[in-house]
């Protein structure tokens, strides 16, 4: 087992993006983990979580004289008083589910001792995990895995897929052709829906 940041190495998997001794605390680091490879980049500006429920009125628009029949009847007479046949129970809302976890996470990598695999390599992995493995004539083949994404050693989200992998072409390079630094800007999200008993589990 190889020690880094103060978290212990699978020997047998691959590590790309911040693997040396930078100084950087593992807090600002995040961590993209799949069967294979392990990407660790600094957390950038604007990384977010959002977990957002659907909420809607389901009786929204009836009120008493559309459920009596006299709807026409009833918009007549609001239209020329102040008063209202909508009732609260109108407005009650309900709930039609939830969204699994979703993140934006900008993954700055920076070249210290080995660009290809600080920067270059773990972009090449990144755009990896994201890719699936199709068969060229016949259908079938494998989609993409899901991977494990720890941010910060403070939250760990297991069983999440990738969506969106972008960066920079333009950024600079070293004389051998590789990315000096780079800003992987990730869009990720949970397979499942996260039930509130597990929510406190995400945060270690």
């Amino acid at each position: 087992m190889a020690t880094s940041d103060g978290g212990l190495f699978e020997v047998s998997m691959e590590y790309y993006g911040a693997i040396g001794a930078d100084g950087v605390s593992p807090y600002l680091k995040a961590y993209i983990t799949s069967a294979e490879y392990c990407v660790i980049g600094y957390i950038g500006q604007g990384a977010s979580m959002q977990i957002a429920s659907a909420w809607t009125s389901p009786f929204e628009g009836d009120n008493a004289g559309s459920i009596a029949g006299i709807e026409t009847l009833s918009n007549m007479a609001q239209s020329v008083t102040t008063t209202t046949s909508v009732s609260r129970w109108n407005s009650l809302m309900v709930w039609q589910g939830s969204q699994p976890p979703a993140l934006t996470l900008p993954l700055e990598l920076l070249a210290i001792s080995n660009a290809a695999v600080e920067v270059d390599g773990a972009i090449t992995r990144l755009c990896q995990m994201i890719s699936p493995e199709l068969n060229d004539t016949t259908p079938g083949g494998r989609r993409p895995n899901s991977v494990t994404v720890n941010i910060g050693r403070r939250f760990i989200l297991a069983d999440v897929v990738i969506q969106d992998v972008s960066y920079n072409l333009d950024a600079p390079k070293t004389s051998d052709g590789y990315f000096i630094s780079n800003v992987v800007n990730l869009q990720l999200s949970g397979m499942a829906v996260q039930n509130r008993s597990e929510i406190e589990k995400l945060f270690i």
